[in-house]
């Protein structure tokens, strides 16, 4: 299922594109809640399958992902995302509450960007997807003719 949120009163900072997968839906909408409360829009799935097939069908620039989920977990959706071989630029905030030093190595070798631990600051949360979006906003892409 996919929940999409917009909060039209509220002025979106950003236009990037965030999803979270995360299939606790009081984590979920915590989550939700905060990043539209910062100026964020983002979209919701609760489902490792679902979460592949709309991360095929959209490009999402910053994915919060727990790692345990039903369908697929989250290191097999790093996984499906490093074998699909394209070159959009997407950071990976893993939120879970599997805190071995060797899932986190692992997540990072998978391409996550930060990882946060279950319980976890929603202010720590929020400062990292703010620093993401500002290294976004830097980023120049040079074309040559």
């Amino acid at each position: 299922m996919l929940i999409t949120l917009n909060v039209a009163a509220n002025k979106m900072k950003s236009d990037r594109k965030i999803i979270v997968i995360e299939d606790d839906r009081d984590i979920s909408e915590l989550i939700a809640y905060n990043l539209h409360k910062h100026g964020y829009s983002c979209e919701q799935i609760f489902n490792g399958l679902e979460a592949v097939e709309e991360l095929k069908r959209k490009p999402f620039e910053i994915i919060i992902l727990d790692l345990m989920l039903p369908g697929l977990d989250g290191f097999d959706i790093c996984r499906e995302l490093q074998s699909e071989g394209d070159n959009q630029r997407r950071f990976i905030i893993v939120v879970s509450a599997r805190n071995s030093a060797e899932d986190k190595m692992y997540a990072n070798m998978l391409g996550a960007s930060m990882y946060l631990t279950k319980p976890f600051s929603v202010a720590q949360l929020i400062s990292a997807v703010d620093e993401i979006d500002s290294i976004l906003d830097r980023e120049y892409v040079v074309k040559a003719k």
